[in-house]
């Protein structure tokens, strides 16, 4: 009776229901523009990290910065980017890249900017390769000569073979993922307009990865948001055609992404690359309370034409509120089980602001939607007829199959879990940040090009650290840092190294009149010394200021690697710890690992210990939120029993074919568990019904099951399947791959509920289902449904 007051305030007053619920999408919604994007890799690790932090003193030691990275590629002669017309463009983008804002014009490295070391019989001599560029192809390859001679750059700024070359542009340390992406597009316009003559140039880094995702993701959701909502409003039309079973569960949607999206706003959390797809799962799971409530008001129709609106509405809600609330708070579970369990913030994030936009969803289910229909006439639905139209038909002959066949059911049931639990063995953690976009894409080929003919653009940095003031003049000291160059060189995909020791060793070749023989550290601490000051008198010493602190105590060993693959830095990192840990333990010299893959190497490799933690998290409180509910430990089983497989059956189909457990495929497992659950929530409560409180046997419950409630959630089923299908739309890979995995887990929960679940209840005959079993200890509630047509979600 609580229930029907309740509902009955609703209809009494519809207008200004409705006017709150509008009032607060408007809320929300205004909300937007406050919100910031966070598209670095970064963002994926805590604030408090100690590897972030570490990484940060580091760039705060050297005035490192993730950089863009412009290269210029001819490889169709002999003499590659050392012509003059090519040195010339060199020249032309280091210079036009000083204007671009956001660009630190200090710290810009390229063959126009940086300096020749040469011996004199006065000392040294430091000047660029070139002070304008040459005019003809003599004096181009007098230029190769001397950077070819410069063991330095090789790899790290020209290619070994001469084919390409990089211009490297730190950003200044303020700017952030937003700016970054400006500043991408101004060295992108740069490019277009470039005095090109057969060369090719791209852009890549760190920083331009950043930058441009920070577009491309904003392009995308432009994209499938509306494409998402087409989908599933074409769905409505086909399961109701009317225009109120339209437009009223799209208000649900409303209200689910302004609350989530507009509370990251207001909460001042970024959106992140993962919250992209954030927009269109809550389009797909906000309809389905609207699907089930519309299809209890026009089954309630079809019983009694001649009721008043009003009291189809509150007869409606009366029977619907309990299972659209448990299915709400089990979705929502879900997904909390996933904030709860992540390391990450985005899927923290992620994980909560879903949890609350479902719950919107929920609320708007309770108070606006009886409202709408209050406002509206009477009107049946051509197309929903209860357990006669064709949906109707085809549930129930798959109803049949299933009591005829549940051995059969069970069976394949069981190799689906067998193959699952072998799949779940063999899944590969791994992630590749360029992996964010398509093949086709200039960045994705940019880096590419790049990896293959330099020595890298993913840097491990190694900080080797003395006590003393100078302690870095020590040639022993010197010697192990030159040692550990020379394993870290022997290890896959590490195509080179740089530290002071090579600055060192160029010197003390240029003081021998360049013998090769000489490309070797000194032996003497003073010469060492000397070599710096000497330096210092004709260079600038900040030359140096990548690879050792001003009180030459602190350097920095960078390494290069080819490949951004996580699987592949993990091996060169491990390595790198345990040569650490053997050779620099001792209180005169200490090193760490840092740099983007050691950063990389921390949030990458906790994403495989988040996942199966939220998946135990999300089925554990949805299995308690079910046993709780149904006042069933056994009932609370069988409800997590449809989606316990369909994770499964992923896990076996991602082993199958190679997808990695990454970014973009971690959150799968909770999601779908909140989700699928739903499924199996409303096939048992149903049967509860017709067992219980209409005392049908078993057998003729499930009979009566399929054309019902199995017609209704086939349609929140479509409603889901191709809602999450629109992500398989995206132009960002993993949202390809996350959307066609929650797509599969959910289609597997809807089968394994119309199959494995009723074939287990007619093979078990559970105690719960027992019609000598109190009712009350079983059902959600009093007041639970009672119509044989009723269609649950």
């Amino acid at each position: 009776m609580k229930a029907r007051r309740f509902f009955q305030t609703i209809v009494n007053r519809p207008r200004l229901f409705v006017a709150l619920g509008v009032a607060t999408v408007a809320v929300t919604i205004g909300l937007l523009p406050r919100l910031t994007r966070d598209t670095s890799s970064d963002a994926f690790i805590p604030a408090g990290d100690p590897v972030l932090i570490f990484r940060d003193q580091v760039e705060e030691t050297f005035g490192l910065k993730d950089p863009m990275v412009v290269a210029v590629v001819d490889d169709r002669t002999e003499a590659g980017v050392f012509t003059p017309h090519t040195l010339e463009l060199i020249a032309w983008l280091s210079e036009e890249l000083t204007a671009i804002e956001g660009i630190d014009p200090e710290r810009i490295t390229s063959l126009a900017t940086e300096n020749d070391i040469i011996g004199t019989e006065d000392g040294m001599l430091v000047e660029p390769f070139f002070e304008s560029p040459p005019q003809t192809q003599a004096e181009a390859n007098a230029v190769r000569a001397a950077v070819m001679d410069f063991d330095l750059y090789m790899g790290s700024l020209v290619a070994r073979d001469g084919s390409a070359t990089l211009i490297v542009a730190e950003m200044l340390p303020d700017i952030g993922p937003n700016q970054a992406a400006d500043v991408y597009r101004d060295i992108m316009a740069l490019v277009e307009r470039a005095p090109v003559d057969g060369e090719a140039v791209h852009v890549a880094g760190e920083g331009a990865v950043s930058g441009y995702l920070a577009t491309y993701i904003d392009a995308d959701a432009r994209r499938l948001n509306p494409i998402a909502a087409l989908i599933i409003t074409l769905v409505l039309f086909v399961a109701y055609r009317t225009w109120r079973g339209v437009i009223l569960p799209n208000f649900l949607v409303l209200a689910a992404v302004g609350t989530a999206i507009g509370g990251m706003a207001a909460a001042g959390v970024p959106f992140y690359v993962i919250t992209n797809g954030l927009p269109v799962i809550l389009i797909a799971i906000a309809v389905a309370d609207g699907i089930h409530i519309l299809a209890e008001y026009y089954d309630q129709l079809e019983e009694d034409p001649s009721a008043t609106q009003q009291e189809l509405v509150v007869r409606a809600m009366q029977k619907m509120w309990r299972p659209v609330t448990f299915t709400s708070i089990t979705t929502a579970s879900g997904f909390l089980g996933l904030w709860a369990a992540s390391y990450m913030p985005p899927m923290k994030a992620f994980g909560l602001f879903a949890a609350a936009g479902v719950m919107a969803a929920w609320a708007f289910a309770m108070l606006v939607i009886p409202a709408g229909l209050a406002l509206v006439r009477v009107r049946p639905s051509p197309a929903y007829r209860a357990g006669s139209d064709r949906f109707s038909g085809l549930m129930g002959r798959i109803g049949g199959w299933v009591i005829a066949r549940p051995k059969s059911v069970l069976v394949t049931a069981g190799v689906v879990v067998v193959l699952g639990v072998i799949g779940a063995t063999r899944l590969e953690v791994n992630e590749e940040t360029v992996a964010n976009f398509n093949a086709s894409e200039p960045i994705y080929q940019a880096d590419r090009a790049i990896n293959q003919r330099l020595d890298g653009t993913y840097y491990l940095d190694v900080v080797v650290e003395s006590p003393d003031i100078e302690g870095l003049f020590d040639p022993q000291h010197l010697r192990r840092i030159e040692e550990l160059q020379e394993y870290l060189e022997t290890l896959p995909h590490v195509g080179g190294t740089t530290s002071i020791a090579d600055f060192l060793k160029q010197m003390n070749m240029a003081m021998h009149e360049d013998q090769t023989a000489e490309y070797r550290l000194p032996v003497d601490p003073d010469l060492i010394a000397q070599y710096f000051l000497l330096y210092s008198a004709s260079g600038d010493p900040t030359d140096f200021e990548e690879y050792i602190d001003y009180d030459y105590r602190v350097a920095n060993v960078r390494a290069r690697l080819n490949t951004g693959v996580y699987t592949d830095e993990k091996v060169v990192i491990d390595a790198a710890r345990s040569y650490i840990a053997e050779n620099f333990s001792t209180s005169e010299l200490t090193a760490a690992v840092s740099g983007r893959v050691a950063v990389d190497d921390r949030w990458i490799g906790e994403l495989g210990k988040s996942h199966f933690r939220g998946v135990a998290v999300a089925l554990v409180v949805v299995w308690l939120v079910a046993s709780m509910s149904f006042r069933s430990i056994l009932a609370g089983t069988l409800a997590i029993v449809p989606v316990s497989m369909s994770v499964l059956l992923i896990y076996a189909a991602m082993a199958l074919f190679d997808v990695w457990l990454g970014v973009g495929t971690s959150m799968f497992a909770a999601i779908a568990i909140g989700v699928g659950v739903d499924f199996a929530v409303h096939t048992i409560d149903r049967l509860l019904l017709l067992v219980k409180e209409e005392g049908h046997s078993l057998t003729r419950a499930l009979q009566i099951l399929f054309p019902s409630t199995g017609r209704a959630l086939l349609f929140n089923f479509a409603a889901l399947l191709f809602g999450f299908g629109a992500l398989i739309t995206s132009s960002v890979p993993p949202l390809v791959h996350f959307g066609a995995l929650i797509g599969v887990s959910v289609a597997a929960s809807f089968i394994a509920s119309m199959t494995v679940l009723p074939a287990v209840v007619y093979l078990v005959r559970p105690a719960f289902l027992r019609p000598d079993t109190a009712p009350e200890r079983t059902r959600l509630a009093a007041g639970a449904i009672t119509d044989p047509g009723l269609a649950e979600a």
